[in-house]
């Protein structure tokens, strides 16, 4: 009788481990490309400096944080049309608007609004603050838009002036 109540406690005490180790533990499935990537990383190529410098930036360092807002930057053709019809200042029917030059990421112009300042002194700061990157133009209202400023990157002028399109939104 000893021996079948050892047997038994035997039976049921691997069955037992079992049914914990299944539940307890989990198959690790590891790749061996996903090893040889983590220890052994590719260079990571740094992408190029926007041209004539990124303009959120040079906006924050000129007038602060916070104390300015874009108001427009890429537009699509149509969008461009549609600035025509209110009676903006947009370029002429058949040229091309730096807005719409380049793309939603890196437009080749952007209008904005700094606070607290007029428009004229906002763009002679940010004349004079920027440097060489930028052409900035104090602009009325026109359009749906009131008074704002309109930047150019250096490196947009440069293409409108190969192009022969004209720089006004």
């Amino acid at each position: 009788m000893r021996f079948r109540t050892t047997w038994l406690a035997l039976v049921v005490a691997a069955l037992g481990g079992l049914a914990a180790g299944a539940h307890a533990g989990t198959i690790e499935v590891v790749s061996a490309d996903a090893d040889y990537a983590r220890f052994h990383p590719k260079p990571v190529a740094e992408a190029p400096a926007a041209p004539g410098g990124d303009f959120s930036t040079t906006m924050d360092r000129v007038f602060g944080a916070g104390r300015w807002r874009q108001t427009s930057g890429y537009r699509t053709r149509a969008q461009e049309d549609a600035l025509r019809r209110q009676g903006a200042g947009t370029v002429a029917v058949g040229h091309t608007s730096l807005h719409s030059m380049g793309g939603p990421q890196a437009p080749g112009a952007y209008d904005a609004v700094v606070a607290h300042l007029s428009n004229a002194e906002a763009a002679a700061k940010l004349k004079r603050d920027a440097g060489a990157s930028f052409r900035v133009l104090a602009e009325r209202a026109h359009g749906a838009q009131g008074p704002h400023l309109h930047v150019e990157l250096a490196s947009a002028s440069g293409r409108r002036a190969t192009s022969g399109s004209a720089s006004e939104d």
